[in-house]
């Protein structure tokens, strides 16, 4: 019996001494190698109109209550960065736009700030710059425009 208590302790033991030099000096565990890389998205992206509309790839969408988008051809869309050129029509003049159509002027427009949600994604931000420089003077400023997110 003595025999069997002295098997079952030093089993302890050697399980006790297993257990607590699992960990690196200092008690924290030791990494190694690089860290892991991101994994793309491959759900559905999306950029939110002013009025939260969501469109994917649009060709044509409202950025602003005065400014709309227009003949966009998009590039990398999905990615963290997507490029499009188009034209920005603008609706500021209202009722004085001249022969009652809206101004407009050709744009190249980035999307960033790609915010993942449950099943989406969605573009954070536009940046619009105009192809010709500078932006024409009756033009509405629409350089940087933060984009809505759909809470989280």
């Amino acid at each position: 019996m003595a025999l069997r208590r002295s098997a079952l302790c030093a089993s302890l033991a050697g399980l006790l001494a297993c257990l607590t030099g699992c960990g690196a000096p200092g008690g924290g565990a030791r990494v190694e190698g690089p860290a892991p890389t991101g994994i793309p998205w491959t759900g559905p992206v999306y950029l939110l109109d002013w009025e939260s509309k969501p469109h994917e790839r649009p060709d044509l969408m409202d950025l602003t209550n005065y400014t709309t988008l227009d003949w966009m051809r998009w590039r990398d869309w999905g990615s963290p960065r997507a490029t499009a050129t188009g034209h920005v029509m603008d609706f500021s003049c209202g009722s004085d736009c001249p022969n009652g159509e809206p101004r407009s002027y050709q744009v190249e427009i980035v999307l960033s700030g790609l915010v993942k949600r449950q099943y989406a994604a969605y573009y954070s931000h536009a940046s619009v710059t105009p192809v010709h420089r500078p932006a024409p003077d009756w033009a509405e400023d629409v350089g940087s425009v933060p984009l809505r997110v759909p809470k989280p």
